[in-house]
């Protein structure tokens, strides 16, 4: 078999796609030594929020799966209804654990080998592009954190989709026996497309609501508009900022969610682990069987559950970065 090159390449028009908001996001990020362990630190601090607040991912995961019905009855507003009545059934919770160990290594695998990555290639290339150079390492840290993040979307799903009700042992059991060890990297590619706009978007739009906030709220200006002085942010300041960002970040990027929810049902039992290419056709398959509506599946509960995530990191992340300085300061 051919290696698909055709998912690769979507990959790569995704990445440059999301070039102006990773390089205008990584312009403002702090410092190495002083970004990177704060990043760390507040993806612990997000944690327990995305466990607390789980079951609203596992009402957006039912909502985007079609549940194997006729494609001409897809479009329907009866498959939607289904869908919904499948998607507010319990239980609420199975697959917490695999999302649990899903959530804070990799936030911290993506950060610190975007810091390592674009640290190496600025020393490499000092003429380079920052534009350039910050999307490159974006796409290697999406790379690395989906080699950890496929395998608990895989199981995480399964619960989610009720293939499996009993234990992680089992379901990790199943999906070995079934597929092998490259059964837990399906939809991989799909992932990918998904994650690498996702942290794009929502470094990009924090930095910008972020400025825009400061500008008009927080900034005393003369009367020529200049900027005289401007007021420090709060923490429940961060919290909101964070939560529109994480909210239109996972808003956007929804249709790569479905795309990747739907790879992962779909790629069970047969298909190469590394289909990519059957991943990056979908998103115009999806768009013809369900329509716009079935593309856009659970995008308010995704928005949400983004956006708590994301005002639970912020909050935790810039609070760190106040200590930290105050402490350079003694």
């Amino acid at each position: 078999a051919t290696l698909p090159y055709t998912g690769f390449l979507a990959v790569l028009l995704v990445a440059a796609a999301c070039l102006p908001s990773v390089g205008a996001a990584a312009a403002a990020n702090p410092p190495p030594k002083r970004g990177i362990p704060s990043m760390i630190k507040a993806s612990l601090s997000q944690a327990p929020v995305m466990a607390l607040t789980y079951p609203i991912d596992t009402i957006k995961t039912r909502l985007q799966i079609p549940f194997g019905a006729p494609s001409a009855y897809q479009r329907s507003a009866s498959a939607f209804k289904v869908r919904r009545i499948n998607a507010l059934q319990g239980p609420y919770w199975t697959g917490v654990v695999a999302s649990c160990a899903n959530q804070f290594p990799t936030f911290a695998i993506v950060y610190s080998t975007f810091e390592a990555a674009r640290n190496t290639m600025e020393e490499a290339f000092p003429r380079q592009s920052k534009h350039v150079i910050d999307t490159l390492a974006m796409l290697i840290g999406s790379v690395a954190g989906s080699l950890w993040s496929t395998p608990c979307e895989v199981v995480k799903c399964t619960f989610q989709s009720g293939m499996y009700t009993r234990s992680l042992g089992g379901a990790v059991r199943a999906i070995y026996a079934e597929t092998g060890a490259f059964g837990f990297y399906q939809g991989y590619t799909a992932q990918l497309m998904r994650d690498l706009p996702l942290y794009g978007v929502l470094l990009g739009s924090y930095e910008t609501v972020r400025d825009s906030y400061i500008n008009k709220f927080l900034s005393a200006k003369d009367k020529k508009g200049v900027t005289r002085a401007t007021r420090d942010m709060t923490p429940q300041e961060d919290a909101a900022l964070g939560f529109v960002a994480g909210a239109i970040a996972g808003g956007v990027t929804t249709p790569f969610d479905v795309v990747r929810t739907q790879a992962t049902m779909r790629m069970w039992g047969g298909r190469p682990w590394w289909s990519a290419s059957s991943s990056a056709a979908m998103m115009p398959r999806i768009l013809a069987e369900q329509g716009v509506r079935g593309i856009f599946a659970g995008l308010p509960a995704r928005s949400l559950y983004t956006g708590l995530g994301s005002a639970a990191f912020f909050f935790a992340y810039e609070k760190f970065l106040r200590l930290k300085a105050a402490s350079n300061n003694k």
